[in-house]
Order: C-alpha cells, then structure tokens, then sequence
C-alpha cells in the first residue's frame, strides 16, 4: 500500500493515549515547576528536550487576575516569568517589553516591576538584580513602553521577573498567551471574575489545556453600596510543555491559531436586577449600519452615479456581460490608494473627483453602479488574511478592514472587487481569501458568507525538448496560467521590464541557461488564459559516451517549503490548484535510449491531492514525460501536515532526481 495513501485517522491518535504519553515525557529535566524559584538543575541544563532547537524557553509562568472591588474597579494582573538562555542567540529574550494602553478612560499602570538574572559561578549559583535606574519609557500615541534588558546575561542564565499590572479597561480583561515564539515547559493561569460580570471566554489554537478548572467563591466582591458581598467565578488554565509558534508558508495570520484564552465583555448586571450590556449583537450592528454616516449613507448614494456610466454600456440589457463592463468601467477609471478601512477615509464624492481611493470606497462605488443600473447586489464585510479571522461569536466591527460586493446575475452569485486590476471577474485578489464574510442585507438581516473560489488555478508546461549529440538540448516552452496563477504572473510581467527577468520571475529554473526568446500573450486580458512562450538552451549534459538528461528545465517548487517537525495549525493555500508539465524529447539519431524514470502515483489521505508521473518511450528517438499535480482542496487542516511535507518532498525529488539515459551507439563510437 502507498505510504501516502493511509488514512488519516492514523494520524490522530486518541485524546487518552496522546495526554498518557505527554505526562510521561513531562518536564523530564526536573525543573521546578511550581514557582520562580531557580533551581542548579535549571542552571546546569544546557538544552531543552522536547525542542533541541531551542535557543531559549520559559521554564515557568503564571498569572492571576482580578477585579479589585471599589470606587474604581480596576483590573489588576499579577504576572512572574522564569526563562533559560541556552545560547547566545536566545539573548533576545532578555529584551523585555511591557506595553501600558492609554485611552479616554486612563493609562495602564505597571507596579513592582522585579527582574533578577540568575547564573553559576562555578558550583555556587550568583545573582543580579535590575536598576531602577535601567528600566525606561518610550510612548507613542496609544502606547507607553516600559523596556528594560536583564544584567549580566551569559548563555545559561536563568532570567526571572515580575510585575503587577493595573488597568481601567475591563472589556477584554486580560488575554493570556500560552504560546509565543519560544517553548514553555508550563504556563499557568488563574482568574477571579463577579459573578455578575459575563464575559465571552475563547481558547484559540490547537493546543489542549491540561488544567481547566472552574469554581464559586463565596463573598469575594463588594459592588457599588451594598454591604453584601457577592460571588467569583474562580478558573485555573494551564498548559504543559507547550511548543513554540513558528511561522511558515501558507498561514493566513498567526492571530487565528496561536495559542491563548481571550475575553470580551458580554453584560454587567447591577445589584438592582438591571443589565448593561457591552456586546452587540449582529441585528443592532445592521440597524446602525442603515443609518450610519460612514458606510451606510455611502451605499445609499447610487445618485452620484447615474450620470457616469458610458451610454454604450447603460443601455444594454441587465446581463453577465453588461455586468462586466460595468466592472471593467469602474476597475479602469478609479484606483485604489493601497489603504484599507471601513468606517473611516470613505467618501465617494472624493473618490469621484480624485480617482483614487481606499478598498471600501472603490468597491462601495461598484456596489452603487449595480444599484443604479437594477442589478441585486450586496455589500460583504471581511478581513484581509494578514488581518485574522473576524469572530462570529459576537460582532466586532474593529475585525473587518475589508469590503468587497456579491452580484447576482443570470442566476449565479460572482464576488467581485475592483481594486485589482490583475484579477478577472468573479474572482477577489488573493489578499481577501480569508475563510469568510458578512453579507450586508439592509431589507432582511446579515449573513456569514464563506470566500471559496471556484475550480482551479493553474499552471501548465508544453515543453518540445530536442537533445544534440554534444549533451546540450534546445527547450521550446510554452507556459499556460489560469486562475491565481494568472494573476500573479501579470503582476510579475508588469513589474519586469526585461525577458530575462520575466523568465527569473516566472520560474524555479534548474540549470544553467541561454534564454534564446521570450513572447507572451493575453498579459491584458483578464478573461484568457496567460500564455508565455520559450526558447532556451541547455549546458551539456553528457560524460563519455553516455547523456544524463534531466528532462525538467521548470520547477513547481525549488525546494520544500514545509520544514517543521510538527505544525499546529491549517496550511492555507487560499485556492485549490493544477501543475502539469508535458515534455516531448527528442534524442539524436546516433543514440539509444538505455534508462528512463519508473512510473510513480502518490497521494493525499481522502484523494486530497495526487501526484501522477509518467515516462513512456514512443519510439526509438521519442519520449513522452507527463507530470501532473492537484490539490484538490484549498486548505488543509493540520493533521494533513507530514503527508503534504512527503508529498510535497517527492514531488521536488521527482523534478531534481529523473534521469533519461542516452548512449552513444558502438558503430558510430567505431566510425570515430
């Protein structure tokens, strides 16, 4: 059976099973655990087991949180760090940065600030403790920055500090990040919240808690004028032996998957029985959105359109091609600045007079060309991918930077954004394939709505590949781009104003090179496939008496771009895609054709993807390579992850490794 082919529930293993085996390999260093107290154990360690790439880690964390009860009511978060510099190169990590929010409420405030770097000295473990005089402010606008840099840092320290952390802002009370960019033997936190205060409480990531505790405390809380004492909400979250976040390709924004609990303020009920809430709900935010002065006034101004649509384009019948001219007319005459926003920098009377404004604006004015002409069309908000997933739980309007609009003609729904002018109809640039959006329908009530593409991006090699009797061959290419491929190799060709680096931009290239002639076409046409043709010679690649010749000039990939042991989080490509290379060889009259590559079928677990290679010899001077590529899905869920990093590891294998043999025949090796 072909390794690839196992399903994958072989990959999951029980929940059972998987925290038996993580007790058993927990904290086998001995480290202490339980506090900040710096053991020789710790001092002596000069690695990290479960991640020997480590150059530094948090031995220990904890945090506990608090409404101190009051005339002000302030959140106070006691915080202590315990972190081991293995190396020089986890110095870094003695760099320590407090951000203090200041708002229309107040400035965060920072209270015994404590840091002490531990090291041997010999067999006697020393110590030194931070300056006031060391520590420093820097602010900007919405920040203070309390900085400072432990003393006496060498590689084998152990770092320790504290603080106590007061703020006014109650709404996200405290967000606490289990994973960062170094591992964590244990992170521990404890909260202490009236039971009168709700909050919308989210674990975001992969990672499982160890400890998920929750109980009541009795008379923790004495609220406004009463004598009475009221209940605490009291949990314990902790996570053991908890991995770095790296981050590697195809990953929307970290934001979506590393590891933390997050709160948001539902409502407060007052000792008289009366609720204030905090949180909206999706039909409040429409009900704003109808009368807002920002958005909602700017889709409503389809007047100041009705005078600009070409008469030749106004006056045909409401179909898809009217439809695209309408889109091409609005994509053509205003541009797009590079800013994003929804609320804020929105006018389209100013869009119309410049030509040039945000992502809303421009599409907001596409959206309003549809309303004036009769077409059923709508407004969806999103997220940029490098933005992070909006949250569904409860509408948080600082999520969305994005807006884009779905028209419905002829039947079908097209997503459309006119602030690309690389991209076709019905298909969004790649910045806005984040998962999903919401649908804004002002006559009924907004809607999720997922951004999926349709079929599949593409990349196609028709390669003629004649080989002379020196070793060097001649290439005759012809490059076919469809979908996303498309769009970026426009992009590209744009950008570049020289054959060579077209052919550099286009191209994992194997070997050496003469580029001969490069011409493409349709680099305008949107509604074609881009074709880019070649002509290139190859180096020699012949030894005695004998041809070695790697029939891919093109690469898909160079190399793998999946190099972790374990990834916690999807591998989004944004779009599902094809890869094919089709190559016809000629080989010279006066030599045989002694070894070609074995045939090779792999694929990914639930026909998610395959790889299709095939070698056939049509004559004694012809040969026929096909290789042929798909993902058939546009993200991958972790689990999926060492059978892509395989996959995607043969597949190079397959381009850089297959070897046609020639051989010179004896009778001409006699004539010479």
């Amino acid at each position: 059976m072909n390794k690839f082919l196992l399903p994958l529930l072989l990959l999951l293993l029980s929940s059972s099973i998987f925290a038996q085996e993580k007790d058993e390999s927990f904290n086998q260093q001995n480290f202490n655990v339980s506090n900040t107290r710096v053991t020789k154990d710790e001092l002596y360690a000069n690695t990290y087991l479960p991640d020997t790439t480590a150059n530094a880690f948090y031995i220990y964390e904890s945090g506990f949180s608090e409404i101190e009860d009051g005339r002000e009511y302030h959140l106070f978060t006691n915080y202590e760090a315990k972190i081991k510099i293995l190396n020089k190169e986890g110095y870094n990590e003695a760099n320590i940065t407090i951000p203090l929010y200041k708002g229309s409420n107040g400035t965060e405030r920072i209270h015994d600030l404590k840091a002490t770097t531990y090291y041997l000295e010999g067999s006697t473990i020393r110590y030194k403790t931070l300056s006031e005089s060391k520590i420093f402010k820097e602010e900007d606008e919405k920040y203070d920055y309390i900085k400072f840099t432990f003393p006496d840092l060498q590689p084998g320290a152990v770092l320790v500090y504290s603080y106590r952390l007061e703020t006014p802002y109650l709404f996200n009370f405290h967000t606490w990040w289990f994973q960062e960019d170094i591992p964590k033997v244990y992170s521990r936190y404890e909260t202490e919240i009236p039971a009168n205060y709700e909050y919308n409480i989210v674990k975001m990531g992969e990672l499982e808690l160890d400890q998920n505790d929750a109980d009541i405390k009795k008379n923790c809380f004495y609220g406004g004028q009463s004598q009475n004492a009221g209940d605490c909400i009291t949990t314990v979250y902790a996570m053991k032996q908890v991995p770095a976040f790296i981050e590697e390709d195809y990953l929307t924004s970290k934001y979506n998957y590393i590891s933390r609990i997050t709160y948001e303020l539902k409502q407060i009920t007052m000792l008289n029985g009366t609720v204030r809430k905090y949180t909206k709900e999706w039909k409040d935010v429409d009900r704003e959105f109808r009368t807002d002065k920002g958005i909602g006034r700017q889709l409503k101004k389809d007047r100041l359109v009705k005078e600009l649509l070409p008469a030749e384009i106004a006056g045909k019948d409401n179909n898809l091609e009217k439809a695209k001219d309408i889109y091409n007319f609005v994509r053509d005459h205003y541009k797009w600045n590079g800013e994003y926003g929804i609320f804020d920098k929105m006018n389209l009377k100013d869009l119309l007079k410049d030509h040039t404004g945000n992502v809303s604006s421009v599409n907001v004015l596409l959206h309003n060309f549809y309303i004036n002409e009769g077409y059923q069309v709508f407004p969806i908000i999103s997220a940029t991918r490098n933005r992070g997933f909006p949250k569904k739980i409860v509408p948080v309007l600082s999520d969305f930077n994005y807006l884009f609009v779905l028209l419905e003609v002829d039947g079908k729904e097209y997503m459309l954004d006119a602030t690309d002018e690389f991209v076709e109809f019905g298909q969004l640039p790649f910045r806005a394939l984040n998962q999903y959006g919401r649908k804004l329908d002002f006559d009924n009530e907004s809607s999720w709505i997922d951004i999926i593409p349709e079929g599949l991006s593409k990349i196609t090699y028709r390669d003629s590949l004649i080989v002379h009797e020196d070793g060097t061959s001649t290439l005759k290419s012809q490059q076919i781009f469809g979908g996303y491929h498309a769009s970026n190799a426009r992009r590209k060709i744009e950008k570049s104003s020289e054959d060579e680096a077209i052919l550099q931009a286009l191209n994992n290239i194997r070997d050496s090179y003469e580029l001969i002639h490069l011409d493409y076409q349709n680099e305008k046409n949107m509604d074609k496939e881009l074709l880019v043709n070649y002509e290139i010679k190859n180096i020699s690649q012949k030894i005695n008496d004998r041809i070695y010749l790697n029939p891919f000039t093109f690469l898909f990939w160079k190399e793998n771009p999946f190099k972790l042991e374990e990834r916690k989080y999807p591998i989004d490509f944004g779009y599902k895609d094809v890869y094919s290379a089709n190559i016809l060889v000629k080989t010279p009259d006066n030599y045989e054709i002694v070894e070609i590559p074995e045939q090779q079928i792999i694929g990914l677990p639930n026909a998610s993807g395959k790889i299709q290679f095939i070698a056939q010899q049509a004559d004694d001077h012809h040969l026929y390579i096909r290789l042929h590529v798909i993902f058939s899905e546009a993200m991958y869920a972790s689990g999926y992850y060492p059978y892509l990093k395989e996959f995607i590891d043969q597949l190079v294998k397959i381009q850089k490794q297959s070897v046609i043999v020639l051989k010179e025949k004896k009778d001409t090796l006699a004539e010479n």
